[in-house]
C-alpha cells in the first residue's frame, strides 16, 4: 500500500531489467564469440540434447545467439526473438547442470533465469524500446 507510487516507474524498471539481462548475456557470451578457440568447449553443452559432433559450430552458434539476443533485448528491437535466442542457450545450460548434478539445487539459477526470460516473453519490451510497439 505504501509503495504504490512505484507503479508510475514501471516502464523504467522494465528498461533496467532489459538492459541488465542483455548486458549479462553479452558479457557471458561475447568473449566466447571473439576467441574461436573457446567455441568447442562452449558448444560441448549441446551434448545435453543428444548431439555429439561439430562442437565448434554449435559453440559459435550459441555465442552468436547470446550476443545477438542480448543486443536485441537491450534495444527492444525484435525483442521476443531476442529473448527466444537467449532462452534457448539458457535451457541448454540448465539441462547440462541438471544432468551433471542430478539435483535441482545447483540448477536453480538457470531455472530462475529461464522463468524470468519466459515472463519477459509475455510482458514485451515496454514503452522505452527502439521499435516503439
Amino acid at each position: 500500500m505504501r509503495m504504490q507510487w512505484l507503479g508510475k516507474y514501471r516502464e523504467g524498471g522494465l528498461l533496467i531489467m532489459r538492459v541488465a539481462l542483455g548486458v549479462l548475456f553479452i558479457i557471458l557470451t561475447g568473449p566466447v564469440l571473439l576467441f574461436p578457440a573457446r567455441w568447442p568447449a562452449f558448444g560441448s553443452a549441446i551434448r545435453n540434447l543428444g548431439l555429439s559432433s561439430n562442437f565448434s559450430f554449435w559453440g559459435f552458434l550459441g555465442a552468436l545467439a547470446g550476443c545477438l539476443g542480448g543486443a536485441l533485448i537491450i534495444f527492444g528491437l525484435f525483442f521476443r526473438p531476442g529473448v527466444l535466442l537467449v532462452l534457448a542457450i539458457t535451457i541448454v545450460h540448465m539441462l547440462g547442470v541438471l544432468d551433471r548434478s542430478g539435483s535441482l539445487r545447483p540448477a536453480l539459477a538457470a531455472v530462475e533465469l529461464c522463468l524470468i526470460l519466459t515472463g519477459l516473453l509475455f510482458v514485451g519490451p515496454g514503452k522505452y524500446s527502439v521499435d516503439k510497439n
